[in-house]
């Protein structure tokens, strides 16, 4: 797949087919792309747990469902005015809400871990392996909340107390289509050296 295309067409998938499985070869490539990505000081903190032990992708599900709950209520207390608006974060919510109900359904669950603060060096590995999973027709989300209750989370997975969990990644056959993300105009959110400026 042509990386433009993969880069235009991964967005998030948060709904999975638990039925499909997902292959540990499938599961080494995206890993390698991930592997591949630059980091700060061409260091190599990041480590990846691979969750697939149904046990505990039902227990990770568990944490995320409860995590979820509060950061829901955030956005009911913030419903935009505009009904464009409104509805757009009323689709997306509606999305989450499945999620947050499935993840434990996933057939993978990733966890990128490091035991420095340094997320500059996670991040473009994640994209790195959302990319890879695109181009093998996987969908994936990144998602964060699981971070609220990051103690328990450590504690299913065996991680030291120090232990960073940057996201939590749900890997599978989406149920949905891929496309582009809906976004504003180019124009209207990049400025030409100084704020506001545009080309």
């Amino acid at each position: 797949m042509d990386v433009f295309e993969a880069i235009r067409t991964t967005r998030a998938m948060r709904r999975l087919d638990p039925t499909a499985p997902v292959t540990d070869e499938q599961l080494w490539t995206i890993l390698g792309a991930a592997h591949c990505a630059p980091s700060g000081g061409d260091a190599q903190w990041l480590r990846w747990v691979v969750v697939t032990d149904a046990a505990r992708r039902a227990r990770l599900g568990e944490i995320y469902r409860a995590c979820w709950a509060p950061v829901r209520r955030r956005y009911d207390d913030r419903v935009p005015a505009d009904p464009e608006a409104a509805e757009r974060q009323a689709r997306m919510l509606r999305s989450a809400d499945h999620l947050a109900e499935h993840m434990g359904e996933a057939p993978a669950l990733i966890v990128p871990v490091t035991t420095v603060d340094e997320p500059s060096s996670v991040y473009p590995a994640v994209q790195n392996l959302m990319l890879a999973a695109r181009a093998l027709g996987l969908g994936t989300t990144l998602t964060t909340t699981h971070r609220h209750a990051a103690d328990e989370v450590r504690e299913v997975l065996g991680l030291p107390s120090d232990a960073i969990t940057w996201a939590l990644i749900p890997i599978g056959v989406p149920t949905g289509r891929w496309g582009e993300a809906r976004r504003r105009p180019l124009e209207s959110v990049v400025y030409w050296d100084t704020w506001e400026a545009t080309r």
